[in-house]
């Protein structure tokens, strides 16, 4: 066994073997450290990430009676000669900063985050603008300010599932983007893992200041790991299922009529005004909010209709996954039913599937809507705000989580806010982390489906973290997704006790409507 094996052994030994760093990727990740690139001639061999200063004094005793050279993060390398043949192994012993910190250091007020108000969503347009975007960033020099800024690992959502080992970080990830865009890395069955083991949620890019949109940079990459047929199986699966049923999951489209069937009075015409698209997720997964908009929209003035078995799939999982041939075509056929229904509007409670038709059709697909896009919570502002709509007091304090794809994607945070505060008695209360800075559930970007025990884990993290200091057990959220993911976290035993109680905005609404 040559030198570089047993120390990678033997660190193994002292730290968990998954802390131990010897793979290509992880090595020109780390290779960014402000340490390296003052010294053009020095790489790591190993790295080694340290979570105690126990294991820290353990590993420094270890390599002092070795044939190798230890450095730190963050240290100067001006002391140390040629590396000749000594293995250099790197001393990860950063506290990646949490949210907790970052928060702490730019301060709140009044429960709502002041530093980024003026957070602004830019959008490329078109698929050749974000090609171009991801091309002019990645493609350029090495951008000096993010070598020693750890402010978008701290923002990650699945770093601390990964140990904080800065490859599975945000800035990991831009790394590697950058590492495949130059010729430096080829994709790897790890690249692949990386860039799917992450929600596209942008909490991190929301906080950049050097405003790097990595999330995009990730989409892009994905739709090249499709273009070399290295997406993971389970999303051709996905794939297939839409194709076949419309629906992902699998799940035939003869159970989206369920809560239709269950509905008095109600006339579907051909052709309307109003398309009431539920979405397949909403659909079949959460009937509550699919039969409290459809009782709403019935019982108010409103003359709408609904595609029910021919709804289909709008292609998120497609597109957020790199599947973007398949998802033109689902596109190309979603438009051409809701066409037929001569809709002047659509509106959903599916916050990604509003996402999808507002944004990534015409900046992805480079197709457009023919009607005008709303989310239910948009729907519900207007009718308060022009039509007399009787709503009885509830008696609830409750809290409102920003779905990723409504928030920070698609720029939509008051609307929520509105129909919840126009229910008399109910009183809102804000998480500390909201807005664009809220933390994401863990479901989106497909990780849900990929590993779903890190998108659980960080479903947990919101809960205790953000949910349970402020000591209210009424969660309500606009998102499908953010909602079964807060449901089943809610089962485990850390929330056994305090009967923890999840709604969609729109069930609260239907609640509180007063039907004569």
């Amino acid at each position: 066994m040559d030198s570089k094996n047993r120390i990678t052994e033997q660190l193994k030994r002292i730290v968990k073997e998954d802390r131990v760093l010897t793979d290509l990727e992880d090595r020109y990740v780390y290779s960014f450290e402000k340490i390296f690139l003052d010294r053009f001639d020095i790489q790591p061999d190993i790295i080694v990430r340290v979570s105690s200063l126990k294991e820290e004094n353990e590993v420094k005793r270890f390599i002092e009676k070795e044939y190798a050279i230890l450095i730190e993060r963050g240290k100067i390398l001006s002391h140390i000669g040629n590396k000749s043949s000594k293995n250099l192994v790197l001393l990860d012993n950063v506290e990646i900063p949490t949210l907790k910190n970052c928060i702490d250091e730019i301060g709140k007020k009044d429960g709502s985050i002041t530093k980024f108000d003026k957070f602004d969503i830019k959008g490329y347009g078109t698929y050749r603008n974000l090609t171009l975007a991801v091309q002019n960033l990645f493609l350029g020099k090495t951008l000096t300010k993010c070598q020693q800024c750890t402010t978008c690992s701290g923002y990650c959502t699945v770093s601390p599932s990964f140990n904080g080992v800065e490859s599975w970080s945000s800035k990991g990830r831009m790394l590697i983007t950058r590492g495949i865009m130059k010729g430096d890395l080829t994709f790897s069955d790890k690249i692949v893992d990386i860039l799917y083991s992450c929600t596209k949620c942008g909490l991190c890019y929301a906080q950049c200041f050097q405003d790097l949109e990595f999330h995009e940079a990730i989409l892009y990459l994905r739709h090249k790991i499709a273009e070399k047929n290295m997406v993971p199986q389970i999303f051709h699966t996905a794939a297939n299922n839409i194709f076949e049923h419309g629906d992902p999951t699998g799940i035939p489209t003869n159970r989206r009529l369920s809560r239709v069937k269950n509905i008095s009075n109600l006339n579907l015409p051909e052709k309307a005004n109003t398309l009431c698209w539920l979405g397949c997720t909403v659909a079949t997964r959460t009937p509550k909010t699919a039969g409290a908009f459809i009782n709403i929209l019935n019982r108010s003035s409103t003359e709408f209709t609904m595609l029910g078995d021919k709804e289909g799939c709008c292609g998120y999982v497609l597109i957020s996954t790199g599947l973007w041939k398949e998802a033109k075509k689902v596109a190309t056929d979603t438009i051409e039913r809701i066409e037929k229904t001569k809709a002047q509007t659509l509106v959903t409670p599916c916050s990604g599937c509003y996402y999808t038709f507002k944004r990534l059709y015409p900046e992805i697909l480079d197709i457009n809507m023919p009607c005008e896009i709303l989310h239910t919570s948009q729907f519900l502002e207007k009718k308060i705000k022009t039509e007399e709509i009787n709503l009885k007091p509830l008696d609830l304090n409750v809290t409102y989580h920003d779905p990723c794809s409504l928030g920070r994607h698609s720029n939509v945070y008051d609307p929520p806010r509105n129909v919840l505060k126009a229910i008399p008695d109910l009183n809102l209360v804000e998480m500390p982390l909201n807005r664009n800075c809220a933390r994401c559930c863990g479901g989106g970007g497909g990780l849900w489906t990929f590993n779903n025990e890190v998108s659980l884990e960080s479903t947990q993290t919101r809960l205790i973290e953000d949910l349970i200091p402020i000591n209210v057990n009424i969660l309500t959220t606009a998102c499908p997704q953010c909602q079964l993911n807060f449901r089943f976290a809610s089962q485990k035993k850390t929330f056994a006790d305090r009967s923890l109680k999840i709604y969609d905005i729109t069930e609260l609404f239907e609640l509180a409507m007063q039907f004569e």
